[in-house]
């Protein structure tokens, strides 16, 4: 443990300036996040709505991340992180206002098209921008503490959504969907305390000195083959990765209500519990690695993932099938930082941009994708048949993915970017 604590000091010394405003900022704008994507889907039900719905709002949102992600890597490689992620911010805390307020649904079908697109921009950075202010010797735990951090603002976001939702329908007096309402609009400004450090960046190479000259793809071609190449694998990934999650990760709070009625309380807990586990994995990430590598790690944790995923599916009672949701939520996104320390030591500097927001554009469009079948299975087959079908659905796609990447990446196919250089 005293090795363990010592490490991570000895990480924090070397983080720069950016890196250290990047926590503030990623801290307060996810726990925003958190409180407005719990709330969010019980607001929609609440208004009268069916599941079907929740699917299109999802859908949507990620058809316009999918549309808007590569463009915004390239502005990001060719401008900067901090032009970048301020336009985004403003955009979509204006976006997540107006879904707060709007009650019709061709309103909540458009504004979460736009907010889609605003959050996107936003999330085309991050990857990128950690990766351009660190070292190769830091990203392993550099990318496990930001999740880490990512997860732990979720926790208290996501129970402070629930007990806020109770407190003001139970405590207060207000009606369900005004109580869901206020809840939002919290979750908002909160989002919006994430302009402060973001205004305090350093400038990057980009900002100082923009590239101005047209994009050649047949010179990228040339120059870089190699992280073209594991672009496009990293994107066929993704894909599979958003089919499966897709099917489920977005409903998990609709789940428990529909499953077994649980309060909004409860099911603000059991999702916060399942961040907080999943921090808790993160931090200890980096002692995985160092025993089996980053390539297994990521392969052995995804697949000890699934088991508690079908336990989630098939239990019929609450604690043992939010014990199933915890573990699966804490092995499976483990696997996360270093899948993305993969992903960019294998993409040479100047392609960072277009890698992380590839990947996210495939993922997005893969839960578009897996929207409509996931809702159209439990609308047809009922809450335990139709989320059965969608968890074990998702359970294939994770073993293929896990063997895919094993396939690629574990028998040396691609040689790291800084040790070619």
């Amino acid at each position: 443990m005293t090795n363990l604590l010592q490490e991570w000091k000895s990480q924090f010394q070397g983080y720069s300036r950016n890196i250290l405003l990047f926590f503030c900022f990623n801290f307060v704008w996810n726990l925003g996040l958190g409180m407005f994507g719990l709330v969010y889907n019980l607001y929609v039900k609440s208004l009268g709505y069916e599941q079907t719905t929740v699917g299109s709002i999802v859908g949507m949102t990620s058809l316009a991340a999918a549309i808007i992600l590569i463009p915004a890597g390239i502005m990001n490689d060719r401008f900067g992180p901090k032009r970048v992620i301020t336009f985004g911010l403003v955009f979509t805390i204006v976006a997540l206002t107006i879904r707060s307020l709007f009650e019709a649904e061709g309103g909540m079908l458009v504004s979460s098209f736009f907010g889609g697109m605003a959050l996107a921009v936003v999330s085309a950075t991050i990857l990128p921008f950690m990766a351009n202010n660190s070292t190769p010797q830091q990203r392993v735990h550099l990318f496990s503490f930001n999740m880490a951090l990512v997860m732990i603002a979720n926790v208290v976001g996501i129970a402070l959504g629930g007990l806020l939702c109770d407190f003001f329908q139970f405590v207060i007096g207000f009606e369900e969907i005004l109580s869901l309402r206020f809840t939002l609009l919290i979750g908002v400004v909160f989002a919006a305390l994430g302009v402060i450090p973001v205004a305090m960046f350093e400038k990057s190479e980009q900002e100082i000195q923009p590239r101005r000259e047209a994009l050649n793809w047949k010179h990228s071609w040339r120059s870089h083959k190699s992280s073209l190449q594991v672009i496009a694998i990293f994107c066929l990934l993704g894909l599979l990765s958003a089919i499966g999650g897709g099917m489920i990760v977005p409903y998990l709070n609709v789940y428990f209500e529909d499953r077994f009625e649980a309060s909004k309380s409860a099911i603000g807990i059991v999702v916060a519990l399942g961040q907080g586990a999943t921090a808790i994995a993160f931090l200890i990430g980096p002692m995985i690695v160092k025993r089996f590598g980053e390539v297994r790690s990521v392969v052995y944790l995804q697949l000890c993932s699934i088991p508690f995923l079908l336990l989630t599916a098939f239990s019929a009672n609450f604690y043992l099938s939010s014990g199933g949701y915890l573990f699966r939520q804490a092995l499976m996104n483990a696997a996360n930082p270093f899948y993305n320390s993969v992903k960019m030591s294998y993409v040479d500097r100047s392609l960072r941009g277009l890698a992380s927001s590839s990947g996210e554009a495939v993922f997005n469009l893969g839960w578009f994708l897996a929207a409509p079948i996931s809702t159209g299975l439990v609308f047809r087959h009922g809450p335990y048949y139709g989320y059965a079908y969608a968890f074990c659905i998702t359970a294939v796609v994770y073993t293929v993915i896990s063997y895919l990447f094993y396939f690629f990446f574990g028998k040396n196919r691609f040689k790291p970017v800084e040790e070619s250089q």
